[in-house]
């Protein structure tokens, strides 16, 4: 009969990632995230996702991810509930957290798979800038006059009015990306690495040729760059709207809501969800059939017909013609 000896000792084998605590699997998650070449806009969202969720495990000395049960979720949707009021923000939160799950399912670390529902979200209508508060913000100023950042952004407002690219991508433009001749700008940096195009109409070509010219930007030159040629920050630029938009008397200073803005005109002018999809770079339909059917009418036309810019300028002509 075979004995174990009083001071042997007796080897019990378990699987290695037993072993690993959460915040290990986490990191290799965010490395993964990093070799799918994922954006850093996207990753930092995960890490910030998952924070709150750590904290939780932490607090209820949940430390490995066997731990990890379908009760223990629905103790931390509570635990957020409890915490935070906006449906959105919790949402936001779950996404990444379901990311991360569907990430420990797929290395077999997780044998089942533990369903994490979002909570219902009542569809709200998304903040968008009135017909007045367009009047104001594309509003020339005296353009052999004012300063660089003035120039800029009176351009940049109008950019983001035409087209609804997200923040991300437009301070990514560089001026070569940007085909003057055919009305069409190039995205190569979208949310989901996706390239894309942006068609623009004639009064924005028209407008964006005299910047360029006017400041001497080369084809290698960021579109949108500091007083000093670099590129700029999503907070700085997003202070530049914001101070913009104050100065003329616009409460709104979301740059977000120039995309809704972008969303709502095309669709409730006629404009087809599907060319839109395509326009504002979203690789689903999903976020497309949230404007739809906020603002659809009749869906028909083309997108020209559609422009805030293009509509701008040629209700301007007319007025001009009239008091000549």
């Amino acid at each position: 009969m075979f004995s174990v000896g009083r001071n042997s000792k007796v080897c019990v084998f378990e699987r290695a990632y037993e072993k690993k605590r959460i915040e290990e699997f986490v990191e290799q998650f965010i490395l993964e995230c990093e070799i799918k070449n994922l954006s850093k806009w996207t990753i930092a969202y995960y890490r910030q996702a998952l924070k709150p969720f750590l904290q939780f495990l932490n607090q209820n000395s949940i430390k490995f991810v066997t731990e990890i049960t379908k009760e223990v979720l629905n103790d931390f949707v509570i635990y957020l509930k409890s915490s935070i009021e906006n449906t959105t923000t919790i949402n936001s939160y779950l996404r990444g957290i379901r990311a991360f799950l569907n990430y420990l399912i797929k290395e077999e670390i997780l044998e089942n798979k533990i369903e994490l529902r979002l909570l219902k979200e009542e569809e709200k209508i998304k903040e968008t800038y009135s017909e007045e508060d367009i009047k104001k913000l594309i509003k020339k100023p005296d353009l052999k006059r004012c300063s660089f950042a003035e120039y800029r952004n009176w351009v940049l407002v109008q950019y983001l009015l035409e087209t609804g690219n997200r923040l991300s991508s437009v301070i990514n433009i560089k001026v070569g990306d940007v085909d003057l001749q055919n009305c069409i700008v190039e995205i190569k940096h979208s949310k989901n690495k996706s390239h894309y195009f942006s068609p623009i109409s004639r009064s924005m070509c028209k407008i964006l040729k005299d910047y360029i010219r006017t400041w001497g930007l080369k084809e290698d030159d960021y579109l949108f760059p500091t007083q000093n040629g670099l590129q700029m920050t999503k907070n700085a630029i997003q202070k530049a709207i914001r101070d913009y938009n104050t100065r003329r008397g616009v409460k709104l200073t979301s740059i977000h809501a120039f995309r809704h803005t972008f969303a709502k005109n095309y669709i409730a002018s006629g404009g087809n969800p599907f060319k839109l999809k395509q326009l504002l770079g979203h690789k689903t339909l999903e976020i497309t059939n949230r404007y739809v059917k906020l603002y659809s009418e009749d869906l028909k036309k083309d997108f020209e017909e559609h422009s805030i810019i293009e509509r701008f300028y040629k209700r301007q002509s007319r007025i001009k013609r009239k008091n000549d």
